[in-house]
């Protein structure tokens, strides 16, 4: 007599069912399953609004699941975008209007200097 996990591998190839549903039939049975009989009673009544309801819950977690990668997807793309402005085109202007502002105060330094030079000589 196979153990009970060896039984729950055995029907799962069997029947085409994953390990964790054969599992969730037997254990939602309230009887001592023993015999591979038994079992696929169990996987019988599970097979109905349970499995059911499950198949739902998956299918459910995986559409919620390629909405949320399809959002990060796009979070992702839009701050890419945000990043490629800032580095092809705010910082640049930023540079030459802060090199302009520098020139232009480094030229009315020496104007300021040059003008208090004659006004001491």
């Amino acid at each position: 007599m196979p153990s009970k996990e060896e039984l729950i591998k055995q029907l799962a190839n069997e029947f085409n069912w994953t390990q964790a549903d054969v599992k969730r039939a037997v254990d939602a049975s309230q009887e001592n399953v023993n015999t591979k009989e038994e079992a696929i009673l169990c996987m019988i009544r599970y097979a109905g609004p349970d499995l059911k309801r499950r198949n739902y819950e998956v299918g459910a977690q995986k559409r919620i699941n390629n909405q949320q990668k399809q959002q990060i997807s796009s979070l992702v793309e839009q701050l890419t975008k945000i990043q490629s402005f800032y580095a092809n085109q705010l910082v640049p202007t930023l540079r030459s209007t802060i090199q302009e502002q520098a020139k232009y105060i480094s030229d009315l330094l020496k104007q300021f200097g040059q003008d208090q030079g004659g006004k001491n000589g």
